[in-house]
């Protein structure tokens, strides 16, 4: 076998990863505008490309649905997960093994130190519900018998598969927020460097052992981040929290950056020169106060992308007295999911009245005080999952606006407080268009998008395959579908509503057939817009498939 030769990476210091441009990239701001859309799926979560509509078209923002899952809780007192266990991380499927990267807190040793005390963890699962802690033997044996720790420093934030032209299988952020723990991360053993606090980028080829790509903090600010890999624009998607001022209230905000090799970054450029991506608003505090709150910010970001939508689910912190009238962090309130969209990764916005993607549960249970979404949904068939950390109790619960633990609650009170949870969606359907009786609307086939405003050519794309497919439900309605050709106000001949068959039932990717003809009848390069009717029933989006379906 031959042997592997791995080419030197540059470590750059903080000001060069921050300043440096990425080989064969324009620098932000001259990124070309257009690049064509390989991924076919258009979804109703946003309705830019609708044209015409009538009155009795509804959106609708199904919820997901929690699902329980096993062997992921919390360990006993003196285990090196007995007080969180975290999915701040990722979950990736590879040949039918789900592999989750995630994080845990130790119980704590005395109300002196810092609450933010982790470790790295990876766990493994056939069907993504039963979950085993595998005896790794990597790290921390003499302290922590039998674990399951990776020796990786910092928050576990993110793992995602490194893309082509990186020497490396994966590619992992974390946050570093204290010095090395040296029986877990011995930076002489596994050749770590700790330059302070902050975001940094690493690479593994299993996963387990790590190597450090940045060897000085990338971002020095927030304990938070989101790494997404995009194939379909061959970059790296970076959003890191950091903290702002809207009037006189401190907010946690996101930045975005973006790479391609993951070493060298664009979009940062030090405090009050980045790119701002997620940030609270009236509106939002609106939201708050109608929960008997006072303002509200963005905790944690779960990125996704659909064809040329980026989505976003946002951990929504309400936030409540005290409120800190210093530049901080406020740490006390409640959390939820909601979601966002984006056709750029940057320029981000909001279904209208910005309604919940999932709340939280009971008084009582796991996830009735707050969560937090992992880095990315995990696909599964026809399903997609969100893991998510859910928190018995309110965020902030056992500390001081200083974030110094509470000496009034005793330590023993913390244990087995956070633990990992799943909710899920069927493939794609954040948001349907819905009739309960019958409504029609005219969808323009755009192919193509401008990288830098998000927003779509008005100019109406071919189609994109041999098949015309819809993720629809109605099992006591029918979708059908007329085809036009751009800027023609009759149908194509053959593609009329009344040539096509209606589609009855509940399918993620449902063929539209046509009495007398068929999509690959129409040639690949006219420029078409489709017509959906819609009876006691929904639609969630459309794709183009191969003619195989």
């Amino acid at each position: 076998m031959k042997k592997r030769t791995r080419r030197p990476i540059k470590n750059p210091t903080h000001h060069e990863a921050a300043h440096a441009a990425m080989p064969g990239r324009a620098r932000v701001g001259t990124i070309p505008q257009r690049y064509v859309i390989n991924d076919h799926r258009r979804i109703f979560l946003d309705t830019d490309n609708l044209r015409k509509w009538d009155t009795a078209l509804y959106q609708r923002f199904p919820q997901a649905e929690k699902v329980p899952i096993y062997g992921l809780d919390p360990g006993p007192a003196g285990s090196w997960d007995a007080r969180t266990t975290e999915i701040y991380g990722t979950v990736l499927i590879e040949k039918g093994k789900f592999r989750m990267w995630y994080m845990v807190m130790p119980d704590a040793d005395s109300h002196d130190e810092n609450p933010d005390h982790t470790f790295a963890c990876y766990a493994e699962s056939d069907d993504g519900i039963h979950w085993i802690k595998p005896d790794l033997g990597i790290t921390g044996q003499n302290r922590y018998p039998g674990n399951n720790l990776i020796p990786i420093p910092g928050h576990m934030e993110s793992v995602v598969p490194a893309l082509p032209g990186t020497d490396a299988k994966y590619i992992a952020a974390t946050v570093q927020i204290n010095p090395l723990e040296p029986d877990i991360c011995d930076q002489k053993k596994w050749g770590f460097q700790y330059n302070g606090g902050g975001t940094y980028l690493w690479a593994s080829d299993d996963g387990f052992r790590w190597r450090q790509l940045t060897r000085e903090p990338l971002i020095i600010h927030g304990d938070i981040l989101c790494l997404y890999a995009d194939p379909e624009t061959k970059r790296y998607l970076l959003y890191n929290k950091l903290g702002l001022v809207h009037g006189l209230d401190a907010r946690r905000a996101w930045i975005g950056l973006e790479s391609t090799d993951a070493v060298h970054w664009e979009g940062y450029n030090g405090i009050s020169t980045h790119r701002e991506c997620f940030l609270a608003d009236d509106y939002d505090d609106m939201i708050a106060a109608r929960a008997g709150l006072r303002i509200a910010d963005h905790y944690g970001i779960t990125m996704h992308r659909v064809g040329d939508l980026y989505i976003a689910v946002e951990s929504m912190f309400l936030i409540g007295d005290p409120l800190v009238q210093y530049f901080g962090q406020n740490p006390k309130g409640l959390g939820y999911l909601r979601l966002a969209y984006s056709h750029n990764g940057f320029n981000w916005r909001h279904p209208k009245g910005r309604p919940p993607f999932l709340e939280l549960g009971k008084p009582g249970e796991y996830d009735s005080g707050f969560m937090v979404g992992c880095n990315t949904f995990t696909e599964r068939g026809d399903d997609l999952f969100l893991y998510y950390t859910g928190c018995r109790y309110e965020h902030g619960w056992c500390i001081n606006p200083d974030f110094s633990l509470r000496k009034d609650i005793a330590l023993s009170e913390q244990r087995q407080t956070n633990r990992i949870m799943m909710a899920k969606i069927k493939k794609d359907r954040f948001a349907s268009l819905s009739a309960p009786y019958r409504s029609t609307f005219d969808v323009e086939n755009t192919t193509k998008m401008e990288l830098t405003s998000g927003r779509r050519h008005l100019d109406a794309g071919p189609r994109g395959g041999d098949e015309l497919l819809v993720n629809a439900c109605c099992p006591e309605g029918s979708i059908r579908v007329a085809l036009f050709e751009h800027g023609k106000d009759k149908p194509l001949p053959g593609f009329s509503m009344d040539d096509c068959i209606p589609f009855t039932g509940d399918s993620v990717r449902a063929p539209i057939r046509f009495r007398k003809k068929s999509v690959a009848d129409i040639p690949r390069t006219m420029g078409l817009f489709l017509r959906f009717e819609v009876t006691r029933g929904e639609i969630f989006g459309y794709d183009w498939g191969s003619g195989m379906e």
